[in-house]
């Protein structure tokens, strides 16, 4: 997955510029992953997905930023 834009967009709610990702599972069967999402900072309203990736995706992208790297790999 490619993520070229890390700017969330403004809160759909309140319109305030105060969004963020909150992960609380990244696997998708547990009860916590229901509550992954973008919350706004400001209103307190969420969660919302915000664009086009799902959450699965991020939790599929969150598991490989956390996956040990190989020994070659490292750096």
């Amino acid at each position: 997955m490619k993520l070229s834009d890390w700017t969330p967009p403004n809160c759909p709610q309140c319109k305030a510029d105060s969004m963020r990702h909150i992960c609380f599972s990244h696997v998708t069967s547990g009860a916590a992953f229901k509550k992954n999402g973008w919350y706004c900072d400001s209103c307190k309203s969420g969660p919302f997905q915000l664009g086009n990736v799902t959450e699965a995706d991020a939790a599929i992208f969150a598991k490989q930023l956390n996956a040990p790297r190989k020994q070659h790999e490292a750096i």
